[in-house]
């Protein structure tokens, strides 16, 4: 089953944006800011109300557990923890971004502040009983996790493989099998930006995302900017056996 991210109508309030993707599927990752800003809502009430999967994506330039500034690293891990609280009361999983730095200088600070973040929150996530991720960052060289090499840092926690993110780093095929990431954002690229476009219009190689998927057992989000681009991505991943 093919999941779908609230991204593709990120303009319509939580309720009607989990109707409308229920429609197409149960599976649902809720990018957690904007007007699905997880705190702004009664969430228990609102997501109980659907039969459906979830997990929470929180986004990149939000919550920085790889602050080289030690306050804003904690104030980080503690807004992940709420979120791990959410999560396990509804059976979910959380999704976050590793961190990044304002100086290259500083990156490998921030490695050792994101290896304490990761530290704290496996703790934290056991005790709770859920599962949460790290996604890989695209080509901005002041972001964490943009290489396959930098896969022993995140000490254990899976990988939850953006392919555009990787493609745009010249290495999904080494993401694909040495991350061997079990949840796995799809949408199209050229390889140069983050565009999200339809699959089939971008240079990504969508046979050999369909093997690595299959090798790990892998779940698909799709991650497009509107409602009918995720439905016609959907019918399109179908000719490479993905959904």
């Amino acid at each position: 089953m093919l999941w779908i991210s609230t991204s593709c109508l990120k303009n319509s309030p939580l309720d009607i944006a989990l109707e409308n993707i229920g429609l197409l599927t149960k599976g649902v990752e809720i990018v957690d800011g904007g007007k699905h800003f997880i705190q702004e809502y009664d969430i228990y009430d609102v997501l109980e109300s659907y039969p459906y999967k979830y997990a929470f994506f929180l986004k990149q330039f939000d919550i920085n557990p790889a602050s080289v500034i030690e306050p804003i690293r904690k104030a980080a891990t503690e807004v992940i923890k709420q979120r791990f609280v959410i999560a396990a009361e509804l059976g979910a999983r959380v999704i976050m971004y590793p961190g990044y730095v304002s100086f290259s200088g500083d990156l490998s600070k921030a490695r050792q502040q994101l290896s304490r973040s990761l530290t704290e929150l496996m703790s934290s996530a056991q005790d709770l009983g859920i599962t949460f991720m790290v996604r890989n960052t695209g080509r901005s060289h002041l972001s964490l996790l943009r290489k396959p090499s930098e896969l022993a840092s995140l000490s254990m926690v899976p990988l939850s493989l953006d392919i555009g993110n990787a493609h745009q780093n010249n290495c999904l095929h080494d993401f694909l099998y040495e991350g061997a990431s079990r949840y796995i954002c799809l949408y199209d690229n050229n390889g140069f930006t983050s565009e999200h476009l339809d699959i089939g219009k971008g240079t990504i190689d969508f046979s050999r995302v369909s093997k690595g998927m299959h090798a790990n057992g892998a779940t698909g989000i799709l991650e497009m900017p509107t409602y009918q681009r995720a439905y016609e991505a959907m019918k399109a991943l179908r000719r490479f056996d993905i959904g």
